[in-house]
């Protein structure tokens, strides 16, 4: 495990025990032989492919590190139905227990909902071991987080390659060009840029707008984070964004959730 510094680094290490606890609830076998007699994925590379304008993935979330307590009733089968209703083109579901307050039973509920409109399921988590990627598959997910700042080259390689043999799509994290340059060695399909750098929670569109030219054409770019109006969707869309992750804003918008929802997802960018 590389060294991994800031409030990043205390998510991670909490995140390894989690994850031996979840091995004593249902053994790795167990996970792994239920992932791979699950029905077949949807593919986040098609849907965001098939849309004309800037691609919304809405995310939900109960609390973050950034933004304290955001919804701790949240009832992620009834925001799933929302998002969907909204135009959503995916859905992130947060199950990081200690910082988020998110769970796997969060996302196998989405997932239900999801599948009945065709919208893809993406699992947004700190994954560091190969039973999360059969625990996502296992519980319904489409897609898969993985994030390059906590990952060693070898290990990235392997979950990449699992989590695509599984034909889930795999939307891969980066902040800065060391990042991408890395990241890029596996030739993911779809990148994301996260305007928020995880190690001090500071935030800014400038990020996505600096580093997006230096991704392939022929790639999905992702703006993540930052985003909190329609207008800021399509500044993501002018620099280069196929579609844009939003959770805090949509997460705070109260009852103006399915305005605000529906906004960001049916941005134009001519």
């Amino acid at each position: 495990m590389i060294a991994i510094p800031g409030i990043l680094g205390e998510i991670v290490e909490k995140r390894l025990v989690r994850i031996e606890e979840a091995k004593k609830n249902r053994s790795f076998d167990e996970v792994r032989t239920i992932a791979e007699h699950s029905r077949n994925p949807m593919s986040l590379q098609r849907a965001i492919g098939a849309r004309s304008g800037v691609s919304l993935i809405a995310e939900m979330k109960r609390s973050s590190p950034s933004a304290g307590a955001l919804d701790p009733h949240l009832d992620p089968a009834n925001r799933a139905g929302l998002y969907c209703d909204a135009g959503a083109t995916a859905i992130s579901v947060l199950t990081e227990q200690d910082y988020f307050s998110g769970s796997i039973d969060d996302l196998a509920a989405v997932s239900v909902i999801a599948r009945g409109s065709r919208v893809p399921v993406l699992r947004k988590d700190f994954i560091v071991d190969t039973y999360q990627v059969y625990e996502a598959r296992a519980a319904g997910a489409d897609c898969i987080l993985l994030i390059i700042a906590i990952l060693d080259p070898e290990k990235y390689a392997d979950l990449f390659t699992l989590s695509t043999s599984m034909g889930m799509d795999v939307l891969v994290e980066v902040f800065d060009e060391a990042e991408l340059e890395s990241a890029m060695k596996v030739e993911p399909r779809i990148v994301g840029i996260n305007n928020r750098n995880l190690k001090t929670l500071d935030t800014s569109l400038s990020v996505f707008e600096g580093l997006a030219p230096k991704i392939p054409a022929d790639r999905i770019r992702v703006a993540e984070s930052g985003m909190k109006t329609a207008a800021d969707v399509e500044r993501m869309g002018h620099a280069g964004a196929n579609a844009v992750l939003v959770g805090e804003s949509l997460m705070k918008a109260g009852s103006d959730i399915r305005k605000l929802a529906t906004a960001m997802a049916t941005v134009e960018v001519g």
